[in-house]
């Protein structure tokens, strides 16, 4: 059954690509690998010549390729291919992905779940859905802050680190992530004053190492000048027609004050989103300073610590999302893995009373989960408003976070 349901959704996608071909993303990193299989890896950060190479081999001009060179050896996979059957390819990789995924939250969070019952229910969810139809990359990223918390709740903070360094192809998400973990580190370290240095050490020598391979690669693909020309490239892209850069797409700091003041780049703007960005890092510091605080050595194998830690997590992939620069609706798939830590702490009722409190997250779970209003804010051209229920989720996880020092301490 599950292969049959694989089956049906790829060839859906396949069906609707040629219709739908003018405007999703998949052409442009199909491009960009065939920039790099036909010898033009040095000049993947010249507009024109991407423009050009579009209409050749796409038959098309859309947006650009704008992630780091060594995410075309992902796409090599499929560059191949004529344009429509890597496009089924690529689905049929996102489907694969997203089962390994949903395996592992079945059986390190949903642990009384199938995974073939997650596997179902993570297609119905929007921002998974429109990762597939512009043959988007988000659900591999989910794939590795997934593997990241399995790592992390492991203390295997070194593979944690690696796992999160093959996220850097959309550094402006997983860079936040690496800030908190490090946090995280810390406030363990202060908590248990032994043993942690070299751990939390671990964690970013393998997100350094990992990080250091893929510049190299980098500069394997596309020389080494393209460390000034890439940054460069960024920084001018809303200069570029069909730059891909929309702040009402975007459920974030970002895309929040766009909506309310109108506006994108100005100092007010700038200085807003520091000062909501710098709130929620603390607030999300603090949140892994209570899974810590008074916490015994091996507490995080205790049902209690455990759930707090989930909690926490959760808090610092939300804290990621609102946080990054730049944010499309396809990345909102990384939302599966809280919205799971969440679910499981509701199954488990830690702590025990507060049932208005459970009742409204969960609420807000069914909210951010169903389509309605995913669908309602794509229509609407003001897909920002998903950020109201994602700020509340972040909001009551904090308090659930207090709630279990209180209960811990009692």
């Amino acid at each position: 059954m599950v292969l049959v349901l694989l089956a049906a959704v790829a060839g859906f996608f396949y069906a609707r690509f040629s219709m739908s071909a003018q405007g999703t993303d998949f052409p442009d990193f199909y491009c960009a690998s065939r920039m790099l299989i036909e010898g033009h890896g040095h000049q993947l950060y010249d507009a024109d010549f991407q423009r050009e190479f579009q209409v050749r081999c796409a038959g098309r001009v859309g947006t650009l390729f704008i992630h780091p060179p060594f995410e075309t050896l992902a796409y090599l996979a499929v560059g191949w291919l004529p344009l429509k059957r890597a496009y089924l390819l690529w689905c049929l990789i996102n489907l694969a992905v997203l089962a390994l995924v949903a395996r592992k939250i079945a059986c390190e969070v949903l642990t009384k779940w199938r995974w073939q019952l997650l596997l179902a229910a993570s297609l119905t969810f929007v921002p998974v859905m429109l990762c597939f139809l512009q043959g988007q990359d988000s659900v591999l990223l989910l794939l590795l802050v997934t593997l990241t918390f399995a790592a992390l709740k492991r203390e295997r903070a070194f593979a944690a680190g690696c796992w999160l360094g093959l996220g850097l192809f959309k550094f402006q998400i997983v860079l936040p992530l690496v800030l908190v973990i490090t946090m995280q580190v810390a406030a363990k370290q202060k908590a248990m004053q032994r043993g942690m240095q070299r751990k939390g050490n671990s964690f970013l020598y393998g997100f350094a190492f990992v990080a250091a391979a893929l510049a190299a690669l980098s500069g394997v693909i596309s020389g080494w000048s393209v460390f000034i020309a890439y940054p460069r490239f960024l920084f001018r892209l809303q200069e570029q027609p069909f730059a891909g850069v929309d702040p009402q797409a975007m459920a974030n700091f970002r895309g929040l004050l766009y909506f309310f003041v109108h506006g994108d780049g100005s100092a007010f703007v700038l200085i807003a989103i520091a000062i909501s960005s710098g709130a929620a890092l603390l607030t999300t510091g603090m949140g892994w300073k209570q899974a810590y605080k008074s916490v015994p050595i091996r507490g995080l194998r205790k049902t209690t610590n455990s759930a707090t830690f989930n909690l926490a997590f959760s808090n610092s992939v939300l804290f990621a999302l609102l946080v990054s620069y730049h944010l499309n609706p396809h990345d909102l798939s990384l939302l599966l893995l809280p919205m799971s830590l969440l679910l499981r702490h509701l199954q488990l009722k830690i702590p025990p009373g507060e049932p208005a409190v459970h009742w409204l997250a969960a609420s807000l779970l069914a909210i951010l989960l169903l389509p309605p209003l995913h669908l309602a804010a794509l229509r609407a051209h003001e897909y920002v408003l998903v950020v109201v229920p994602m700020l509340a989720v972040f909001v009551i996880e904090t308090s659930m976070l207090r709630q279990n020092r209180a209960a811990s301490v009692n």
